[in-house]
């Protein structure tokens, strides 16, 4: 039986409205005890993370002479709480590490998906599992999808390796081999009451920039995220970010829609996925030439356009990320993104 530990940093979260207790929660749901390095703040984030009965905090200190070093002090954080968690479980040949930051989130209906790919890790010599990206920008309902944005990065691997975060924590090095795992990360970094955005952007620019050059990358930063691309994703969301999501002032649960007619093969998608297409009544059809004509602007998806129906239809030709390094999504994952083109959406369990 493989043993899945999570190990995680922070520092004043709370007052930078992060959605660390969701994160610390879905974490929890899969893994037996967490690791956390603790930076000192005067918020509540001690006091709130202390009362999980499965968390173990060590505290720490950011040292100044870490500012604008690239956002070194971010892996050494990260590599403190791995290092606790090595001396506890490293002998263990079967133990694994699970690494989030405080705005991400593994779904719970991918536990069991996330657990297969661990076995096939294993069963094939693998030591690290990268994990892909969904980056929510500036509401629950839509990614940024230009090249800027990282499509995915590791964040499970075996504990008994000479795995280290490195950087600015965003990814590990010195593993062996990798697998790609279809798991996604939901990140929420970017979903946030404005001001506490902002204070927790300079906070990072001022961690990864020297001083004298804030300015010059600030400002470069904020005309980056003006451009930012953006695809839409009707997804459902953990039942426990509702409060997060409805305090943000969006809809948790999206409304269900009458009819839809999708032109495609039915069992290139898996049942989970269209059992929970949020639609009483769906069609599927081989051809455009079966959907009803006056259906065929407003309630059909075509899973594979062609050019033409792209212009006729309004069908996008592509729901890809920019970034080259980005893999084709999974089947399930284009046609939710292409139903969300639509104003469709995904319903929960």
């Amino acid at each position: 039986m493989t043993n899945l530990y999570g190990f995680t940093f922070m520092r004043g979260v709370d007052r930078l409205d992060y959605p660390y207790m969701e994160m610390l929660k879905s974490m929890s749901g899969i893994t037996s005890k967490i690791y956390v390095a603790l930076g000192e703040s005067s918020d509540q984030t001690a006091e709130k993370i202390s009362t999980l009965a499965n968390v173990e905090i060590i505290k720490t200190t950011w040292e100044d002479r870490y500012m604008g070093d690239g956002g070194k002090i971010f892996a050494q954080q990260a590599n403190i709480a791995l290092d606790k968690l090595r001396a506890a479980h490293g002998d263990e040949e079967d133990a694994w590490a699970l690494f989030l930051h405080c705005d991400e989130i593994i779904h719970p209906d991918e536990y069991s998906k996330l657990l297969q790919d661990l076995q096939l890790a294993i069963s094939t010599g693998a030591d690290a599992i990268r994990l892909r990206f969904l980056h929510f920008w500036k509401d629950h309902y839509h990614i940024a999808s230009n090249k800027r944005w990282q499509p995915a990065e590791i964040r499970l691997f075996k504990l008994k390796s000479d795995i280290l975060c490195y950087g600015d924590a965003q990814g590990f090095h010195q593993y062996q081999k990798q697998i790609d795992s279809e798991v996604n990360l939901f990140h929420y970094g970017h979903v946030r009451p404005a001001e506490q955005h902002r204070l927790k952007q300079e906070e990072i620019m001022r961690r990864i920039r020297p001083a004298n050059k804030f300015n010059k990358y600030w400002k470069r930063e904020r005309r980056a995220f003006a451009k930012t691309k953006m695809l839409a994703i009707n997804c459902h969301h953990p039942n426990f970010m509702r409060p997060r999501i409805e305090r943000l002032n969006d809809q948790f649960d999206l409304p269900t829609k009458k009819v839809i007619h999708l032109v495609g093969n039915p069992d290139e998608y898996s049942n989970y996925f269209k059992d929970h297409i949020n639609v009483e009544n769906i069609y599927w059809h081989q051809v455009v030439q079966d959907v009803p004509a006056a259906e065929r602007k407003e309630r059909m998806v075509i899973t594979q356009p062609r050019f033409w129906q792209h212009l006729l239809y309004q069908q996008p030709l592509s729901v890809k990320m920019e970034s080259p390094s980005a893999e084709e999504w999974s089947k399930d994952m284009e046609l939710l993104l292409r139903l969300s083109d639509k104003g469709y959406s995904q319903k929960g369990s």
